[in-house]
């Protein structure tokens, strides 16, 4: 809004009676401005306005440096702009509001517009009936019959297909609670629901998109796997994907509650009745080119039945178990068992207030999974930290196999077998597993006294690794295989232990003993060195 306009149209208010925030409120500009202009005449207004144009600017110093910037990058912000000015001058005192509406004055006066970015859309297509449903939510303010404003906040739902609407209001917010009971209302009204139901991120039914594992508000969780449908949710900031309840809502705020004197919610609610069945719902589509009361005669017929929120008892509290094997319940996370998570699984919560417990049960078999403490507060993360919890049942079995395998005739482990495995365990933290799936296999290849020898002959030497026990049993075997007989007090290194050596005829070592046979010419040659060597000592 133009200076000039702005002050006559917030003179003209005050004097029909306005106070400077309900002036505020009706020209949709800020307080601080309403309150600039409420006590200026017209003489002051135009010294002002002369005063206004004629003083200098904190910016004007800058203006060379800015200008430069806009010319070479037409689509440089001006949060660019104020921490290049910032960097480049170390006294630079004006702030980034200031910064802001100099450069916004600058692109008008010097003919420097930023280059808008142009957004490609494609038609969705035409969706079967009773398949899906867009909810929004929106605000609008009327004046009552005294004249002053009152605050509406909108609920609006619109079946895809046959594009029937459905709306409903309130005084207050929305909260997860008042958005399950509006969708009880729209699915009355409907006769059914539908299949799938997009939303935005709305922060009454979701607490964070994560990465597509979406985490939603305790209370619409419950109500959506009560009811049974399934969400389709917008991406952030993309109001463009869900365009048919967008609008709906602009629709409702324009065409029925504008110019409309508002008398109390009942009666807006019965207005507005009336008003989808005339208009909402029984005009043309200006898209489809179809009357929606007439469309949806055939829709209904595909909606499935929903349970109604008056009917319903006590809804079972359900929630997803996460990869982590976490389950998030009133906004704290607790911990499953290892092994609990599988795709798609869920666990059924109930609440014992008076043992101060929580219990997770399979929401499809009921077996317990785990019992914990309620946790108080939020953001915790609550873990069973009791000794005897089997964290790792898998794990445990493996172990008990493993020790059932050193078994003698009375069913127990050799102490020795035991101390053996347990050490493994211990200097292997990270693969005992591993280590346990050798042993098992070693089990099955040998027998128990060839295994007792190794666990002797690797407790001795400290070798306490399954992949050294295996060497050491499949050592012993080769030696048996071969009738080599086994000296109990040689010691050879690890890498000898292996080395067989070749064997060969005696004759071989006997001809390196004897003096080989000389040639006559060598044999004279050799007899003149040695006279040689006899006369030259004389």
């Amino acid at each position: 809004m133009e200076s000039m306009e702005m002050f006559i149209s917030i003179q003209k208010l005050k004097k029909m009676g306005y106070k400077k925030q309900q002036a505020a409120r009706e020209l949709d500009i800020d307080a601080k401005t309403v309150r600039k202009y409420w006590d200026m005449t017209e003489e002051d207004y135009v010294e002002y306005s002369l005063a206004a144009k004629q003083r200098t600017k904190m910016m004007d110093a800058y203006h060379g440096y800015v200008l430069d910037k806009l010319t070479e990058h037409r689509e440089i912000t001006s949060a660019i702009i104020y921490d290049n000015l910032l960097e480049d001058f170390v006294d630079f005192a004006p702030t980034y509001r200031t910064v802001r509406l100099y450069v916004a004055n600058l692109r008008e006066t010097e003919g420097l517009p930023a280059p808008k970015k142009i957004r490609q859309y494609m038609e969705v297509s035409q969706l079967p009936p009773g398949f899906q449903a867009q909810v929004d939510m929106g605000q609008k303010h009327m004046k009552d019959s005294c004249g002053r404003s009152v605050k509406i906040y909108i609920f609006a739902m619109v079946l895809s297909a046959s594009r029937y609407k459905f709306v409903c209001f309130q005084l207050v917010p929305f909260n997860a609670k008042d958005f399950c009971t509006a969708h009880d209302k729209a699915f009355k009204f409907f006769g059914g629901r539908p299949t799938e139901i997009v939303y935005d991120q709305d922060r009454v039914m979701v607490v964070s998109e994560n990465g597509g594992d979406i985490l939603y508000t305790e209370a619409f969780e419950i109500y959506k796997n009560y009811v049974g449908f399934t969400v389709h949710l917008c991406r952030g900031n993309d109001p463009q994907s869900k365009g048919k309840i967008e609008a709906v809502v602009k629709f409702v705020k324009y065409n029925f509650m504008q110019c409309r004197v508002f008398h109390s919610i009942d009666r807006l609610h019965h207005d507005a009745e009336k008003w989808l069945d005339r208009t909402g719902n029984g005009k043309v589509h200006e898209t489809t080119k179809i009357v929606p009361k007439v469309a949806f005669m055939e829709e209904i017929k595909h909606l499935k039945p929903a349970p109604e929120l008056s009917t319903r008892q006590e809804v079972p509290k359900v929630a997803l178990i996460r990869k982590n094997n976490m389950v998030l319940y009133k906004q704290n996370r607790y911990q499953m068992p290892y092994g609990t998570y599988s795709p798609g699984r869920h666990a059924r919560i109930e609440v014992d207030s008076i043992k101060n417990q929580v219990s997770f049960f399979d929401s499809r078999t009921g077996e317990l999974l785990e019992e914990l403490p309620l946790a108080e507060g939020i953001g915790k993360a609550v873990k069973n930290t009791h000794p005897d919890r089997d964290r790792k049942p898998k794990h445990k079995d493996l172990l008990n196999k493993v020790l059932a395998g050193f078994a003698d005739n009375s069913h127990n482990p050799h102490p020795q077998a035991t101390a053996f495995v347990q050490n493994i365990l211990t200097l292997k933290p990270r693969y005992t597993r591993d280590q346990l799936c050798i042993l098992a296999k070693l089990q099955e290849r040998f027998s128990l006294n060839e295994l007792l020898f190794a666990i002797d002959y690797c407790t001795e030497r400290s070798l306490f690794n399954a992949t050294d026990f295996k060497d050491t049993l499949e050592y012993f075997a080769s030696k048996k295989d071969a009738h080599t007989e086994h000296l109990p007090g040689v010691k050879l290194p690890v890498k000898y232990r292996l080395v067989v050596a070749d064997t060969r005829p005696l004759q071989v070592y006997s001809s390196l003993v004897r003096a080989p046979e000389r040639s006559p010419a060598v044999e004279d040659r050799f007899c003149e060195a040695k006279l040689l060597k006899a006369g030259g000592s004389n």
